[in-house]
């Protein structure tokens, strides 16, 4: 075997080992940023919730009052 045939192996082989796990790290980073995503729109959801809550009991003392 030349030396240009050792390092074209190693060079497939090296790669055959870094893409996997490359593609595995890039998958789980995208899982926790959908993750971490859902978290914010959940803690949002649930802050709006209660401020529409909040809303409502201020039109309904302010309806009582102005009778």
């Amino acid at each position: 075997m030349s030396n240009s045939q050792i390092i074209l192996a190693l060079v497939i082989i090296g790669l055959s080992v870094v893409m996997p796990m490359y593609y595995s790290y890039k998958t789980k980073k995208e899982k926790y940023k959908i993750e971490d995503e859902l978290k914010k729109s959940i803690y949002v959801s649930e802050k709006e919730k209660i401020r529409v809550y909040l809303d409502n009991i201020n039109e309904v003392t302010r309806a009582r009052q102005n009778k």
